[in-house]
């Protein structure tokens, strides 16, 4: 681990770049509103020992897309079932490979359509002991790597999903599409040295998951910023570091299979988003024919049915392509721009999936 720390002391806590000063904190809501998941028992029609064809969802309870597209599924008649990672050790499983079913707290389902968003094990609630907590959190770790390799449909190719910044990054480049130069390391200044620019010139992203949890449901972000000249020289961990370009502002396209939707956002920093939301302009808009051809020949390499897009509009125009989200989350796009054709495009997505049928009760109570 490096030695060369920027502290107050020598003996002084050292905090890394991401994590220091003003940051995002908060508290994810561990109790499930989930329509399905809250009635599912009564809303099933099928026999006990029928397995029920089903999208089957690994996520969290704070997942305000899956509430949503769980109820209007619903009211449809769509099953949907759903496990929570922050109740997920209290729940009853039986996964049968040989026969492509799974039993979730009692009800026999056969998953026709899998998909893993925002099930964290890092979220599972255990007991006091560090030894157990340990323990259950690592083997939920294999548990989610069982469900990967279901050998059925999946949303998003579970091998794509797992794709680091890096590798999104060669593969856009490999596809034709501008991207920031890029390099991982433990300083700035060897970043810069790398990328040959100063260090006030960068952009220091973490490589990994924007959130830290350090205990179920209490979240910490580790948000990308801007280089400062006091920036420490030395990480514990190495960093994502870009060469900043100037740009007008920033795109999300979300693509719901084919279907892309475009949303423009408008900030002065980074850390806007959270710190200073009533700043942050979101606009919902056309998606441009260039910026298209470049979530296109993306989608190619990915497979993914849900995600979203995030690109630089730089001063000329030309699009400039971050990062994947994997998960595609919509809604905080949808309530900044009074909007919601993605939400719209999801329900069409899955009602019109030949994987899925109604067999559920629309209303249990009649």
């Amino acid at each position: 681990m490096p030695t060369a720390r920027n502290a107050d002391s020598p003996t002084a806590p050292y905090t890394p770049f991401l994590l220091r000063g003003e940051r995002f904190e908060d508290t994810f809501r561990q109790a499930g509103v989930d329509y399905q998941r809250r009635f599912r028992a009564q809303l099933r029609t099928l026999p006990a020992d029928v397995p029920e064809p089903a999208l089957v969802v690994l996520t969290s309870a704070h997942d305000a897309e899956v509430d949503r597209l769980s109820l209007e599924l619903g009211l449809q008649g769509f099953p949907l079932y759903r496990i929570d990672a922050d109740d997920c050790a209290e729940r009853r499983l039986v996964l049968d490979p040989e026969a492509d079913t799974m039993r979730i707290d009692g009800l026999l389902v056969r998953p026709v359509l899998l998909w893993i968003r925002h099930f964290v094990p890092n979220a599972v609630v255990t007991g006091p002991s560090p030894l157990l907590g340990r323990y259950v959190r690592d083997q939920w770790a294999a548990v989610l790597e069982v469900v990967r390799e279901w050998p059925t449909t999946h949303v998003n190719p579970p091998a794509s999903r797992r794709a680091s910044r890096l590798a999104q990054l060669r593969q856009a480049a490999a596809a034709g599409v501008p991207v920031p130069r890029t390099v991982l390391a433990s300083s700035t200044e060897e970043a810069a040295a790398s990328l040959g620019c100063r260090p006030a010139d960068l952009i220091a992203k973490v490589p990994g998951d924007h959130f830290v949890q350090p205990e179920p449901a209490q979240v910490t972000g580790a948000f990308p910023r801007r280089v400062t000249p006091s920036a420490v020289t030395a990480e514990p961990v190495p960093l994502l570091f870009q060469q900043y370009l100037p740009h007008t502002h920033e795109v999300r396209v979300f693509n719901v299979g084919t279907r892309l939707f475009a949303y423009e956002i408008r900030k002065h920093d980074p850390r806007d988003v959270w710190a200073r939301p009533e700043s942050v302009s979101v606009t919902a808009t056309d998606v441009p024919a260039p910026l298209a051809r470049h979530v296109t020949a993306l989608l190619a390499r990915t497979g993914y049915s849900f995600s979203g897009f995030d690109f630089l509009a730089t001063p000329e125009g030309t699009p400039v392509f971050l990062e994947c989200n994997g998960n595609g989350d919509w809604a905080w796009f949808e309530r900044g721009a009074s909007d919601d054709r993605v939400s719209e495009a999801a329900l069409d997505h899955f009602t019109t999936h030949p994987a899925l049928s109604r067999t559920a009760r629309r209303d249990f109570r009649g």
